[in-house]
Parts: structure tokens; sequence; C-alpha cells
């Protein structure tokens, strides 16, 4: 069994508590491009699984786990616009711009990363959302300059389900995908890590996490403690092994 060398996390619901940060950005970024027409933002809303009564998701909305290209194209037709890079884009900054404002991360999140820090374990970022966002709210939850390596879905790899952000970031340590975990919230980080041949950590911080990663995770930990713990074990059968 290959000792870790990097921990790849997914960002929403992970780091940061999705429902919270995504639910109020998620009406703002509706109410901007609807200009106010109601008919226009709830077929938006319905169409991407938000529920503006409660400011929560369905189970199967794209927005979980989804890249801006996954929903954003309901948008623009409902609007009557093309769906492009430039709709895309706006999307994009408006997302940054409320979701800022509503972030709302882990308080785990800064002392997990230091004792990885402490272990010599690199860390790195995969996640759906675009790589400015993403390195928005890391800044402005204080930890970005802990991760060498930072992916969205507009970096290059490719998106979740698909390995690409996990082979790059092992590319980028010069280590086989084996010494990589993926850690994450939903079946595409799971599915990302397999792929790749990484180990899949799913992270249960919610019941609508734990429903969601089911059995598809190599183990699954209720927090970043959780996922301390899991290491610690990795480490001793690792060294077991090559005695």
């Amino acid at each position: 069994m290959s000792p870790i060398a990097g921990i790849l996390f997914d960002k929403d619901g992970t780091l940061l508590d999705f429902v919270a940060t995504w639910g109020p950005a998620t009406a703002a970024v509706l109410e901007a491009l609807g200009d106010g027409n109601r008919s226009s933002i709830a077929d938006m809303a319905a169409s991407a699984g938000f529920l503006p009564e409660s400011g929560g998701f369905a189970e199967d909305s794209p927005i979980i786990a989804g890249a801006t290209d996954e929903f954003a194209p309901a948008w623009a037709a409902r609007l009557g616009l093309e769906y492009d890079a430039s709709f895309a884009a706006r999307v994009n900054a408006l997302y940054r711009a409320h979701s800022l404002r509503s972030l709302v991360g882990y308080a785990d999140v800064g002392p997990m990363l230091s004792v990885l820090a402490s272990k010599g374990i690199a860390i790195g970022l995969a996640t759906n959302d675009s790589e400015r966002t993403a390195r928005a709210h890391l800044s402005a939850m204080g930890v970005e300059a802990s991760f060498s390596f930072i992916a969205g879905y507009d970096s290059g790899y490719g998106s979740k389900p698909g390995p690409g952000m996990v082979l790059a970031f092992a590319e980028h340590l010069g280590v086989a995908p084996a010494a990589i975990a993926l850690v994450g919230d939903s079946a595409h980080d799971m599915e990302a890590a397999r792929t790749a041949g990484a180990a899949a950590i799913g992270i249960a911080r919610t019941e609508a996490a734990s429903l969601a990663l089911g059995t598809l995770p190599d183990a699954v930990v209720a927090d970043l403690g959780g996922l301390n713990e899991w290491l610690q074990r990795r480490c001793s059968v690792s060294a077991g092994a090559a005695l």
C-alpha cells in the first residue's frame, strides 16, 4: 500500500458549508440574471434544482457537484440568450461576488491543513467551480497559501467525475496516483479518484452527503479530524507492509 504523498480536496461541502454559502449566492445570482422577472427566475431555479423557499437544493441539482457548463446553459435558454463564454463568465463572476458575501468555511480546515503540512503531505484542490472563484474562496478563508495545486473546471484538466485533476496533481507532485487521496462529498469526487487510481475518501458532514456517497468511497470520515485518523491508520499499515 502506497504512503500518501498528497491530499486533493474538493471544495464545496468539504472545506466550506455548501448550502450556507451557495444557497444565498444562487438566489442572488438568479435575481441578477432574471432582472426581477419572477417567472424567469422561477424557471431558472427549477431547471437547476434550486429551492428558493428554503434556500436549499434538490438531491439531483447539478449545482451541487456540477460545473457551470452543466447548469448555466439552461439558464441562458430560459432567458432567450446564447450560452457562450461570455454568459458563462457572467455567471461565474456573479457567483464569485455573491458567494464571497455568504461564505461559511468549516472551522477544522485551517488546523487540518497545518497538520498535513507538518506531516510533509502536499495539499491540492480539485473543484467543479471556476479556478478564479476557488482561489477567491480559499483566500477569503485565509488558506490559499497552503495549496500547491488549485484546479477548477476551467483549468484545462476537465471536470469531475473525469480523472484529469487527480492525474494532474499526481504529475505536479511527481508521484503515482496511488499516492494521492481525493477527499470529497459527492459521487463525482469518488468516481474521479477511482478512475485515476487514487484513494477515494468520502467526507460526510451532512446526511445528504452520506446518502450521496453511499458505498462508493474507500473510507468515509465525518470531518477533517476523521481524515487525520484515517491517515494515521494508513501510515501504520504502510509502515507495517514495508517491514
